[in-house]
């Protein structure tokens, strides 16, 4: 064999290894600062997983999922992912967006019949984006998705769609009551026909919680992770009461390898290409006098030290997801503590991307 090219695949496997070798440092860093943290913090069960271009760098679990059963947590365990499930109904739109069977700049009049002046000009985008106006629903958390709907076309704006930015859950209510009338689907059969099983997100979903006279009925999940806080120095079991009209913004269940598998299809393009969406993902118009604060795609966008990343929280700390677009990286987090606030996802980004400033500050409050 040539002896240049001896050299060649010398220096390669060379670099491999030491690459190889840094990347098992850094978790072993990061498995230290994880126990540090939920034994400072007393936090009772975390699991985590680093992507990068498709290949898994880490997905490591910690703690306890359910402490009346003394069951860890482990890759299929199912936590409460809360509003990280809007970067789950981001992932269909964009999806459906690439099938060009929606877009963004769709007013929502080409959906939904009989809409009130106010929403003349509202579009997807605004939808997508929280800037549609729209108020939330006050009502019984068991109203039909259609009556919903019609209860929010007699109530007023609180701006014109385009002109103000506000967090809505009703912004993804509409939404995804739209891709249901696309699809003829509802919008948990959507996720998982759409999302789930071309992914091989085989673990989670939607508990489909429903009351019945004095009982509340709900699916069985597998391994469903119990949510705790602290009361008085007394952990407490509790559950987010979700309304199925708000499923789009909330209530799905996911475990580390779902949402590890989430990740490598985006890297892959299996639902869509990536050259196609980066510019919604990643990309931001502005609102009234102002930049967005979401993305085209709904992600929380962010800047620091010129390195962009976007993503979304949940719970306040249930669920974090982060994807950094130019180092490839993608840091997922999910915990069973209720009072954890975000940052656990953007401090491990710190140990492996160190051209990010370091945060390696974690909090709680007092819910």
């Amino acid at each position: 064999m040539n002896k240049k090219i001896v050299l060649i695949i010398a220096l390669f496997f060379c670099t491999m290894a030491n690459v190889l070798s840094n990347e098992k440092v850094i978790n072993t860093a990061v498995d230290s600062f994880i126990n540090e943290k939920m034994k400072m913090l007393k936090i009772t069960g975390i699991a985590i997983a680093v992507v990068k271009n498709g290949e898994v760098i880490n997905q490591s679990v910690y703690g306890m999922a359910n402490l009346e059963w003394n069951a860890q947590v482990s890759s299929h365990t199912n936590f409460q992912i809360a509003s990280c499930t809007k970067l789950m109904t981001s992932t269909l739109l964009l999806k459906a967006i690439s099938a060009g069977k929606i877009h963004l700049e769709d007013p929502v009049a080409l959906y939904v019949d009989t809409i009130p002046e106010s929403w003349k000009s509202m579009r997807i985008k605004h939808l997508i984006s929280h800037s549609s106006g729209l108020r939330e629903f006050k009502g019984d958390p068991y109203t039909p998705v259609d009556a919903v709907v019609r209860s929010l076309k007699d109530s007023t704006l609180e701006y014109i769609p385009g002109t103000d930015q506000h967090y809505a859950q009703a912004d993804f209510m509409l939404l995804s009551y739209i891709l249901g009338k696309i699809y003829h689907k509802s919008f948990p059969d959507l996720i998982n026909d759409e999302i789930s099983i071309p992914l091989k997100m085989n673990d989670g979903g939607y508990d489909m919680e429903a009351k019945t006279g004095s009982l509340m009925r709900t699916r069985l999940m597998k391994e469903r992770a119990t949510t705790y806080y602290d009361l008085k120095g007394n952990l407490q079991g509790y559950k987010f009461i979700y309304p199925q009209f708000y499923y789009a913004a909330g209530a799905y269940y996911a475990s580390i390898s779902d949402l590890t598998n989430w990740a490598i299809g985006l890297d892959n393009d299996q639902l869509f290409s990536k050259q196609l969406v980066d510019g919604m993902i990643y990309g931001r118009d502005d609102i009234g006098v102002k930049k967005s604060t979401y993305t085209r795609a709904g992600w929380i966008l962010e800047n620091e030290n010129g390195i962009t990343y976007a993503g979304h929280s949940g719970g306040p700390g249930l669920a974090e997801i982060l994807r950094f677009p130019k180092e490839g990286y993608t840091f997922i987090v999910l915990s069973n503590d209720g009072e954890l606030l975000p940052g656990l996802a953007r401090a491990i980004a710190s140990f492996y991307i160190k051209a990010l400033p370091q945060k390696f500050v974690v909090e709680k409050f007092d819910r």
